[in-house]
């Protein structure tokens, strides 16, 4: 049985630092780029399952967090590079809001390395294992130095993502291209209103555009990043084992248990 599991103890190792210390809650996607609320979360791997009749969901009150990363990690996402990932995120989403006529693609000024650095450290903390993966290292050092550029096998795609549901998912494969069995891949997802991330191990992914492009980008330098508006793929896109373009999905106790969530449903 998997569960959507959030915390470990109080005081433990800290997933950005490494050092042990007391745990502070971190919110994934993180607080500021989304409206915080009730959400119904349940594992990835209950959903691939096809068990839909009685799923098994835990609630939070004020979305989805992870009892994983120390308070100094933690001030250090909220204030060095939170801002620029929320402020991408509000900017998109108000696109998709807008309600007028917009062009296939547009175009959204941004620096891209602080966008990439706020992305990894949540992606660090959505992790309840103790572990030491070749990700987790390259991620942790570049999160945690200012001046070092993004690691280059590391990866970023992203794609616009209209949907309430948010998805984490840590240290899973999937075969690239897609819908060949070439080559394994070893990726990571972070999914929320209004774009979706992909982190791999492969330069290309699906012809998704890469903020990995500008890894090598001063941490404030700022460049205007095309946004694919008419490219909308599904919730459960890329992740979600399909027969239709034979893309497989398999991965360990991180992958099993990462969590899925919507905002609650009022019931009657």
């Amino acid at each position: 049985m998997h569960y959507a599991k959030s915390k470990r103890e109080k005081k433990s190792i800290c997933n950005l630092c490494r050092e042990e210390k007391a745990l502070s809650w971190d919110h994934v996607p993180p607080k500021g780029g989304i409206e915080l609320g009730p959400v119904e979360m349940e594992t990835v791997f209950e959903i691939m399952a096809g068990d839909r009749e009685k799923p098994k969901l835990r609630e939070s009150q004020n979305g989805v967090k992870y009892r994983t990363i120390c308070s100094e990690c933690n001030s250090l996402l909220g204030r060095e590079y939170d801002p620029t990932i929320n402020d991408f995120a509000t900017s998109v989403g108000r696109y998709l809001k807008s309600g007028i006529a917009l062009p296939e693609e547009l175009s959204h000024k941004v620096k891209p390395q602080r966008l990439m650095k706020a992305l990894l450290g949540h992606i660090v903390a959505a992790k309840v294992e103790i572990e030491d993966t070749a990700f987790d290292r390259a991620a942790r050092e570049y999160v945690l130095d200012p001046n070092m550029p993004l690691p280059e096998d590391i990866h970023i795609f992203y794609w616009i993502y209209p949907y309430a549901t948010s998805v984490a998912i840590r240290d899973f494969g999937m075969f690239v291209p897609r819908g060949t069995f070439n080559e394994p891949a070893v990726f990571q997802l972070l999914k929320y209103y209004p774009v979706a991330y992909l982190c791999s191990t492969k330069p290309e992914y699906a012809g998704l555009p890469a903020l990995s492009w500008y890894r090598d980008a001063e941490l404030d330098f700022e460049i205007e990043i095309p946004i694919n508006l008419k490219r909308v793929e599904g919730p459960y896109w890329p992740e979600a084992p399909n027969d239709e373009d034979n893309n497989v999905f398999f991965g360990g106790q991180s992958a099993a248990a990462a969590v899925h969530a919507r905002p609650r449903q009022n019931k009657a």
